[in-house]
């Protein structure tokens, strides 16, 4: 099996990363690093505890986060871990061996299960503009891959909180975007590693727990909302530069409606119009 470091984006995740730290090095990860966005809690000092090497983050969110541990980091495999995803003990050995057994394979994800037993969200279509307006219209959508039972499945999204990257797959596409700060980098890449010819699966037979959410729950929605949005908008300009104006035109009527419906989110939505109308390149 090829080394494998570990890659943690943290922000004010007292109270899971240490177990995050400890399940990683427990499973076998040879280097463990931690990057910290600005935490406000003890967080960093838990990580360091547990064994991570802890990186100071640019504070500019997930995606520079990721690419700043990554690129502090040499092993050929790197796993890209979120700080409330807890590791099977089995689980880096069975992610290195698919991609040991294929050349082919960029990224491989964990079956992931939330903590009280029912499966997490682990492999999915890529979403696009057909599908990103259905979900403004209808809340949903549309295409859902089918889930096996074990083994490797291929499928053309994986989340990456937690997921095995070969670092020559990650470097051919120029890694993460770092234009994104929350939500949709996940898509990006696997849309730009597909483009390029590389693969993707998730294997069922390596599982972790996933909270979810730990490091957005229970704060101001409003912030998070003009954040999916503005990140929605970056990736569906990126994908159809010329088409995606398609989805301003339906969101816009949506959002004002929803202000109107729920003035306690008007906010929210009308703080997005600038990101979607103009989307960063």
């Amino acid at each position: 099996m090829e080394s494998i470091a570990a890659v943690i984006p943290n922000r004010n995740g007292a109270g899971y990363v240490a177990g995050c730290v400890e399940a990683a090095l427990q499973a076998g990860v040879t280097d463990v690093v931690v990057v910290d966005d600005g935490s406000t809690d003890a967080s960093p000092k838990e990580a360091e505890r547990a064994g991570a090497r802890l990186l100071a983050g640019a504070g500019r969110g997930f995606a520079t986060a990721v690419a700043q541990g990554v690129a502090a980091t040499d092993a050929p495999y790197v796993l890209l871990l979120n700080s409330d995803c807890f590791l099977d003990a089995d689980a880096v050995r069975r992610l290195a061996a698919a991609l040991d057994a294929d050349p082919g394979l960029a990224l491989v994800g964990a079956g992931l299960r939330r903590p009280d037993g029912p499966a997490a969200k682990s492999h999915g279509s890529l979403l696009d503009l057909g599908g990103a307006i259905r979900a403004v219209v209808t809340g949903r959508s549309g295409a859902v891959v089918p889930r096996r039972g074990s083994g490797l499945q291929a499928t053309p999204f994986v989340p990456l909180a937690c997921a095995v990257a070969r670092r020559s797959a990650w470097d051919s596409v120029g890694g993460i975007d770092t234009g994104y700060v929350f939500y949709f980098e996940d898509y990006d890449l696997c849309w730009r590693l597909g483009t390029a010819g590389w693969r993707i699966a998730v294997c069922w037979d390596a599982g972790a727990v996933h909270i979810g959410g730990a490091s957005s729950s229970g704060r101001d929605p409003g912030p998070w909302t003009q954040q999916y949005y503005a990140s929605l908008a970056r990736y569906l300009r990126k994908r159809y530069p010329r088409r995606w104006v398609a989805f301003p035109a339906v969101w816009l009527p949506y959002a004002l409606v929803q202000s109107v419906r729920t003035p306690t989110r008007a906010g929210a939505y009308l703080g997005s119009l600038p990101a979607v109308l103009f989307p960063a390149r």
